[in-house]
């Protein structure tokens, strides 16, 4: 991807000596640069923004000649329009067209979401109009808020349509409570140690807190059973949930920023039998690896995945169980998708990230927006990219074969074990065989497997050839081979891994699939036609993640089920 350097000069003809002015002048006058080369006044303003757009990959607009209504300006406050330098210009629907100089500022569209209560679309425009709109509109106003920020920045009243998002500091003030330390010192512990989940446990006579780190539960706290009401309240208080209800399951969000960096947790409070257990599942946009070359894939199999998404119609479908980076793959292939001339449009529940320039559309089944309802709106939407959170019933899946056939490129997801039991899946829930042979273009199932950690790895001497047959490797080949594991240090907590890495199973629909589907075939008979087409199954995708010393012999056993007719061709060749 071209630099915005490179673009400001091939695009608006700026020279190296405008370049290096404008960065002199940046500095100087603490403004941004796009403001800086405004001001130099070397080329015409509309070139900087095209050479912008270009770099963002997204629409621009000229606010010089757009007039804005009133009712479209009051609904976002002048205090959140000032600090995070935008304004809006446009609403369809639930979706806020905003104007920014900044259309990567996830931190401006999460405000509007939880503040304003509507999706932010940015679009691009050149700050020296940004500012001239905001007095045109809301009047003339104090501008230091734009460096500043508002006095109540980070600050929000919970309401129906907006949610906390309070200031967490390491060092809390030595007024908080137990309690608020207690909880405050979870959630950074929670950040710093890069987990995904926050277990707050009850039982007869004690409490615990553990915390999910790549794929395993760790205890890092017991406290008194006195805490366990106060601990509860606080958090729903947080979520925004009703702290009298503790008969009936709650579902929120709670919002924050720590070190300046804002995270959102999504919670659920379960009833049970000594309290309230709560689960928070972190959602940090920094983590969000949108990188499909990072996600675990081998060359063939992403080149595969790639040639089906670039597609354009059909379906293509991901798979496994909770927590096996399902959502990481969908919004890969989305970001892959989502250029100028194509219009990606989502139904997700919960919508986890907002994604710049892709219409993401939030479940609301209380007032009858499923994924049924939002894919039928969306077929009158002029759509080519469609991605549907989960095919849950034969009526979603239906409308989603309905659109791959009739020239969309339809993306979801499934809770199947693997790729051949999706076909048994979406057969047992009523789709005819010859439209799903029709609309598939292939099926990814995936796992995360805990990489060994690279600062203590060593041999794993109690992996014998004997294990190494069992677990598929060739007996000619087993005595060949090393396996790894960690031995445990400081930088992976003593536990020998760290982080995870996904590994795929995918499967095309070629035309041996799709005899052995239209057969009739049991999921068993098809993975057997898949694999001898070519197709790499989980527990040999993750074999070879094993002689790559990524992962140990362990971590196979526990994400993945035996193939026992698998082949090792293509494991003696990765090695």
């Amino acid at each position: 991807m071209s630099t915005i350097l490179e673009l400001l000069k091939s695009e608006a003809g700026l020279t190296d000596a405008d370049i290096a002015q404008a960065t002199a002048k940046s500095k100087e006058a603490n403004i941004s640069f796009m403001l800086a080369l405004e001001n130099l006044r070397k080329v015409p303003e509309e070139k900087i923004l095209d050479a912008f757009g270009k770099f963002y990959k997204t629409s621009t607009v000229n606010l010089g000649e757009k007039d804005i209504f009133p009712e479209i300006v009051n609904i976002v406050p002048k205090s959140i329009a000032a600090q995070y330098r935008l304004i809006p210009i446009d609403r369809v629907g639930n979706n806020l067209i905003i104007a920014t100089s900044n259309p990567r500022n996830a931190e401006a569209i999460d405000t509007i979401r939880f503040k304003c209560g509507y999706l932010a679309k940015a679009v691009l425009a050149l700050e020296s109009k940004i500012t001239e709109a905001i007095e045109k509109y809301y009047g003339k106003m104090d501008l230091s808020l734009l460096e500043k920020g508002s006095p109540d920045a980070g600050q929000t009243k919970v309401s129906s349509t907006a949610v906390t998002r309070r200031v967490i500091g390491v060092g809390e003030s030595k007024e908080d409570g137990p309690i608020i330390k207690l909880v405050n010192d979870v959630l950074i512990k929670c950040l710093t140690t890069k987990a995904s989940d926050i277990h707050f446990e009850n039982y007869e006579d004690h409490m615990r807190i553990r915390l999910r780190i790549d794929g395993a539960l760790s205890e890092i706290a017991r406290p008194p059973i006195s805490f366990k009401n106060a601990l509860t309240s606080r958090i729903k208080i947080m979520a925004g949930l009703n702290i009298a209800e503790s008969r009936l399951p709650q579902d929120g969000a709670i919002n924050i920023v720590i070190g300046d960096k804002p995270i959102d947790f999504r919670v659920n409070c379960l009833p049970t039998v000594y309290g309230e257990k709560i689960v928070m599942r972190i959602l940090d946009k920094s983590n969000l690896q949108v990188d499909m070359t990072q996600l675990g894939f081998e060359e063939e199999q992403l080149k595969l995945f790639k040639k089906s998404i670039a597609s354009p119609n059909g379906m293509v479908l991901v798979t496994g169980p909770t927590g096996s980076g399902k959502t990481t793959t969908l919004y890969s292939a989305l970001q892959e998708l989502n250029v100028e001339d194509t219009n990606v449009m989502t139904a997700e529940d919960p919508v986890e990230y907002n994604l710049a320039g892709i219409n993401q559309v939030q479940m609301k089944p209380e007032i009858g927006l499923n994924f049924a309802e939002s894919l039928r709106a969306f077929l009158r939407q002029d759509p080519d990219v469609i991605m549907v959170g989960e095919i849950r019933d034969l009526e979603t899946a239906e409308i989603g074969v309905k659109a791959a056939l009739t020239g969309h490129m339809v993306l979801s997801t499934l809770h199947t074990n693997s790729a051949a039991d999706t076909i048994s899946r979406l057969l047992n829930m009523g789709l005819a065989p010859f439209n799903l042979t029709a609309a598939i273009n292939c099926i990814t199932a995936q796992r995360l497997v805990r990489k060994i950690c690279p600062h203590c790895r060593i041999e794993d001497a109690s992996i014998t050839p004997e294990i190494l047959v069992e677990l598929g490797i060739a007996k000619s080949y087993a005595d060949k081979v090393k396996a790894y594991v960690g031995k445990g240090c400081a930088n992976c907590g003593n536990s020998g891994n760290k982080g995870r890495i996904a590994v795929h199973e995918v499967l095309v629909m070629s035309d041996v699939v799709r005899h052995s589907i239209l057969r009739g075939d049991s999921s068993g008979e098809l993975k057997k036609v898949a694999m001898k087409a070519g197709m790499k199954t989980l527990r040999q995708s993750a074999l070879t993640k094993m002689l790559q010393g990524v992962t140990s012999a362990k971590e196979v056993i526990k994400t993945t089920s035996p193939d026992h007719d698998s082949t090792t061709a293509s494991l003696q060749k990765a090695s």
